[in-house]
């Protein structure tokens, strides 16, 4: 019983081990920061994102249903129907299946 304990231990610490030796570390000579643009040029092009509205700011930026694009031309009847249809002829998974 104590060899298969043991036995299992070794196993788990070997791939553990494997894996670790998998990763890529990089060089900071292989790693380049350099834009090519100005602090001034990035500011700029922040402020023109921000004014046309394309950089989202916390919570403030949260569509309302009433303002999504996504409408439905189904009436909630039709909706009900095609999903009953759907589920008796068993394209809804349930359960196990």
């Amino acid at each position: 019983m104590f060899a298969i304990r043991t036995m299992g231990v070794v196993i788990a610490l070997s791939a553990t081990a494997a894996f670790a030796g998998d990763q890529t570390l990089l060089r900071a000579d292989e790693v380049s920061l350099q834009s090519g643009l100005t602090r001034a040029e990035v500011i700029a092009d922040y402020q023109a994102a921000r004014a046309a509205g394309r950089i989202a700011e916390g919570d403030g930026n949260v569509l309302r249903p009433d303002e999504t694009l996504a409408r439905s031309t189904l009436t909630r009847e039709a909706v009900i129907a095609d999903f009953q249809a759907a589920r008796a002829a068993g394209q809804i998974p349930s359960g196990d299946q």
